[in-house]
């Protein structure tokens, strides 16, 4: 069964769907993206339900019943499972009218960007030379990195060159190891859970 995936950025868009399309997890179904190209990270779950609303609704009317939004938490406060829920009550309440039973919507929130899942892998990146630096830490979960730009500064420090997120992101997410990954990143357990690996 194909699950319908809403990102909040391109990066996103391009590198999930290579879960089924390229077998880097087996037994991950296939994935439609659809991004948001953006929602800034101040935007409220109200103002993320009704620009998710939609694209959930897109998905729907393609008979795409499963849909899982994934967005990123940014520089917000709340923790990830407690805004992925503020997220989803919003967008139960915008969709309530549209909903039939056999339609869903998950949200998965990236903590806090979608970077934090590539470096999950960050030693193991290194150590398969992709990245030419070894990695300092051994989760990058949760922290904003760097001048506060959740994981890029890493990124460029780790692949000793500037990250080019949509050529990049791509690239290294084919490289991850997602059985050691998934354990030093809870936001990608989470995802990988959500899609039934």
């Amino acid at each position: 069964m194909t699950i319908g995936l809403i990102t909040e950025g391109e990066a996103e868009y391009y590198a999930l769907p290579l879960l089924h399309r390229e077998n880097l997890v087996p037994r991950c179904p296939p994935l439609k993206p659809l991004s948001l190209g953006g929602i800034g990270g101040e935007a409220s779950p109200r103002a993320i339900a009704a620009r998710v609303k939609p694209k959930v609704l897109e998905h729907w009317a393609r008979g795409v019943n499963r849909v899982l939004v994934c967005v990123d938490r940014e520089l917000r406060d709340d923790c990830p499972g407690r805004f992925a829920h503020s997220v989803l009550r919003e967008l139960d309440q915008v969709l309530a009218a549209r909903r039939r039973p056999e339609c869903s919507v998950r949200v998965v929130v990236a903590d806090r960007a979608f970077e934090a899942w590539l470096l999950a892998d960050a030693a193991g990146l290194h150590t398969r030379g992709v990245f030419q630096r070894r990695p300092g830490f051994a989760s990058f979960e949760g922290k904003l990195g760097a001048r506060n730009r959740r994981g890029v500064v890493e990124l460029e420090s780790l692949l000793g060159r500037p990250y080019e997120k949509l050529v990049d992101a791509a690239k290294i997410f084919r490289k991850v190891r997602f059985a050691n990954a998934r354990m030093r990143s809870r936001s990608l357990h989470k995802l990988l859970r959500e899609l039934g690996v």
